[in-house]
């Protein structure tokens, strides 16, 4: 089957006229004059969604400032990535545990959220997803979130024009 002669000479008038590039022109300088969508990122900040999920962090009990895990070990057996590591203890006083270490690895942490909803104790969950995501590093060290860095969280990082 042979192609139709006029679709050849449209092709060749296209590639004379160089239609794709005023079509390509036409859409640059169409945009040109519309107000800019682009955030300047470390100079501005977005606003995030409420429902947003950071990096998982832990809180602090409301009423006596103490770290509000009860070391249950539930998040670290709900998580899918195997990312939380849990090293608890008895109270001396013998009744419950308390943390000796908790860490997150955040390579390996996909933000699933998982690891918030298992949590007992209420009436604020220990464990939740943060507004944090600035966790950029040149060491995988960096990564490793020890207990205190999950309670008082990351200094902001301060970014120099």
């Amino acid at each position: 089957m042979t192609a139709r002669p006029a679709a050849g000479f449209r092709d060749f008038l296209k590639m004379l006229l160089l239609l794709e590039l005023w079509v390509g022109l036409w859409v640059t300088l169409k945009n040109q004059f519309r107000p800019h969508i682009t955030v300047e990122y470390p100079r501005e900040r977005v606003e995030l969604s409420p429902r947003f999920r950071g990096v998982p962090r832990l809180r602090f009990h409301p009423e006596n400032g103490e770290e509000l895990c009860i070391a249950c070990h539930l998040c670290e057996t709900v998580c899918p990535d195997d990312c939380i590591h849990i090293v608890s203890e008895k109270k001396p006083d013998g009744k419950g545990k308390r943390l000796v270490s908790f860490e997150i690895n955040y390579e390996r942490c996909c933000f699933c959220g998982l690891c918030v909803d298992p949590c007992p104790t209420k009436p604020l969950t220990a464990i939740y997803m943060s507004h944090d995501y600035e966790m950029a590093d040149f060491k995988r060290e960096g990564f490793v979130a020890p207990l205190k860095v999950l309670l008082n969280g990351v200094d902001p990082k301060d970014y120099k024009e």
